[in-house]
C-alpha cells in the first residue's frame, strides 16, 4: 500500500498536480477510522468493491491521530489504534493507498470543497464513499448535500453508507462507533470490543529497558482498568499488569524474550 502525506497534495488546490500512477483515477473515503470497526469495514469494503468495478485505485484519507484527540482533548480517553496499526489494517482491507494528514490549524480551516478539489487534482478522484452523516471542512460545514453537489459538478460518483448497529443483549440497539468501543475497553468488556472490531483489542508498545514498564502518561491508546491480563506477543503468552500509573509486561512462556526499542503489539 502506498502512503502519502499532506505535503504531497497541499499545493494542488488551484492547479492539476496529478500524482503519478493515478491516471486512471481513484476512489477515496475520509475519516479517522480509529479501530477499524464493523462500520468502518462496511464502508471500506463498499469503497474497494466500487473501485474494482471501475478499474481505479482505492484509498483513504486519515489522520496521524483520531480527530477527537484534537477536538475534544480535555476529556479524550485514548486511541483504539495507533497509526501503525491502522496502516496495517488498511492494507489487510485491500486498500491501495492512504493519505495521512496532521490535523493542524491550517488544515482545520480548509473548506470542505477545497479539500475535495485537492483530491480530484492530486489523485484524480472519481468516486467517494462516506457514512450518511459525514461532514468535512471548517467546523464541519460541508455536509452530504454539499458533497453531492460538488461530486455531480466534478463528475465524481458517490455512495453513502448507513450506520451499523449492535444489540448488546438487550432490546435496544447501539450504533457501532469508535467512542462506544472505547467505552467497552475502559470498562474491561474486551469480548464486546473484539466482536465489534472483528479482532482482539491490542496495544502497541515500545520498551526502552528490561523492566518492560511504560508510564501511562506516555501512552496514547485506551487502556483497560487496573488489573492483570493474560495477553500475547508474537504468539507467546505474557502477563500484562496495569496499575493507575504504569503498564508492565512479563513473560510466562520460557521462550519469551523482551524486545527493546521496537514497536511490539500486545494482543489482549
Amino acid at each position: 500500500m502506498e502512503i502519502f502525506n499532506w505535503n504531497d497534495i497541499k499545493d494542488s488546490l488551484f492547479s492539476s498536480n496529478l500524482i503519478a500512477g493515478f491516471e486512471n483515477g481513484s476512489g477515496i473515503s475520509i475519516g479517522s477510522f480509529d479501530g477499524l470497526h464493523q462500520g468502518h469495514r462496511l464502508l471500506i469494503s463498499t469503497l474497494v468493491e466500487h473501485c474494482k468495478s471501475m478499474g481505479i485505485k482505492s484509498g483513504v484519507v486519515s489522520f496521524t491521530r483520531p480527530l477527537p484527540s484534537y477536538k475534544h482533548a480535555e476529556d479524550y480517553q485514548g486511541d483504539l489504534t495507533t497509526l501503525n496499526q491502522r496502516l496495517k489494517l488498511f492494507t489487510e482491507a485491500g486498500l491501495d493507498f492512504a493519505i495521512i494528514v496532521d490535523f493542524t490549524k491550517d488544515f482545520s480551516e480548509l473548506k470542505g470543497v477545497e479539500f475535495l478539489q485537492l483530491l480530484v487534482n492530486s489523485f484524480n478522484m472519481k468516486f467517494i464513499a462516506e457514512g450518511v452523516d459525514f461532514r468535512c471542512g471548517y467546523k464541519g460545514s460541508t455536509d452530504i448535500s454539499a458533497i453531492k453537489y460538488f461530486a455531480d459538478q466534478s463528475l465524481v460518483k458517490y455512495e453513502f453508507v448507513e450506520p451499523v448497529y449492535y444489540r448488546p443483549g438487550t432490546d435496544e440497539e447501539e450504533r457501532i462507533s469508535s467512542s462506544y468501543i472505547r467505552n467497552m475497553v475502559l470498562k474491561r468488556f474486551l469480548s464486546t470490543a473484539e466482536e465489534l472490531l472483528e479482532r482482539p483489542y491490542s496495544l502497541e508498545l515500545e520498551f526502552n529497558s528490561d523492566q518492560m514498564k511504560i508510564p501511562l502518561t506516555e501512552f496514547k491508546q485506551a487502556v483497560p482498568p487496573s488489573g492483570v491480563y493474560q495477553a500475547k506477543i508474537n504468539g507467546q503468552s505474557v502477563r500484562l499488569e496495569i496499575t493507575d500509573t504504569d503498564l508492565t509486561v512479563s513473560g510466562t512462556d520460557a521462550a519469551f524474550k523482551p524486545i527493546l526499542n521496537e514497536n511490539i503489539e500486545v494482543v489482549l
